[in-house]
């Protein structure tokens, strides 16, 4: 059999059969069916706004459960920095560069204190998840600490009027993000507590090392503003990384 023979056979073995194709009316009421199962059309402003008011509501309540601990040790450290800068003439860029990331760093505990003390599990039966509570415990520790920069760099501007609005900016800027987001990624690796303590000291000794090496001291007054710009914007990344991972725990223990 030839393949145009085989061809026509097979049509009119189709032919044979017959499809029926709803009317007009079947199709409409098919289509108003297929709509009322669909869901309405969800307002990204409406959800954008709603997510960030129970943010910050969580972040009110994780705030008001902070230890005194944090709130004790930076007050002394924003009390010794306002101190060496005002009575000890302390060189207002290395101050800020000193103390831009203490806050966090010593926050790592309360970010981290239900991995501390095993209580994530528990929170995952909370109306905010545990993806919430660490994202709120964040934006205080966050905020915080962008707080006392600001009050930091105020003072500095106060007590040394000739002071280079730029470099002060990166001083505390650069460490701030920068650090910050080493020292996160740190503790997501090991214990907060165990991570606040020797980050403290690192931070300690490399300030202290470094302030007293001329050409790296010399190096941090000067602060270049590519090589500070391409450090802050790595640390940017490295936060997006973070905040990357944050959100696919939470849609894994959503699933769980």
């Amino acid at each position: 059999m030839s393949g145009t023979q085989m061809d026509r056979k097979i049509e009119d073995y189709l032919d044979s059969y017959s499809v029926d194709f709803p009317n007009a009316d079947e199709m409409e009421s098919s289509i108003e069916y297929i709509m009322a199962q669909v869901g309405p059309v969800e307002n990204r402003v409406g959800t954008v706004q709603g997510r960030a008011k129970a943010l910050v509501s969580n972040s009110i309540v994780e705030l008001q459960n902070f230890g005194w601990m944090f709130w004790n040790l930076n007050s002394i450290f924003l009390v010794l920095g306002i101190i060496s800068l005002v009575r000890l003439d302390t060189n207002p860029y290395l101050t800020a560069f000193f103390l831009a990331p203490l806050p966090f760093i010593v926050g790592l505990f309360e970010i981290m204190k239900s991995k501390e003390e095993g209580l994530i599990e528990l929170e995952m039966t909370f109306q905010y998840n545990t993806q919430q509570v660490l994202t709120s415990r964040l934006l205080v520790v966050g905020f915080y600490n962008l707080l006392i920069n600001f009050l930091v760099s105020a003072v500095c501007i106060v007590v040394n009027p000739e002071v280079v609005f730029i470099k002060l900016f990166f001083s505390w800027t650069v460490p701030y993000v920068f650090v910050s987001g080493l020292a996160f990624l740190f503790a997501l690796q090991t214990r907060g507590t165990v991570v606040s303590g020797i980050l403290l000291a690192i931070w300690f000794a490399l300030c202290y090392g470094a302030f007293q090496i001329p050409h790296i001291r010399d190096a941090l007054l000067k602060i270049e503003i590519l090589p500070a710009l391409g450090t802050l914007l790595l640390g940017v990344l490295l936060w997006i990384i973070h905040f990357i991972k944050i959100k696919k725990v939470g849609r894994l223990m959503r699933l769980l």
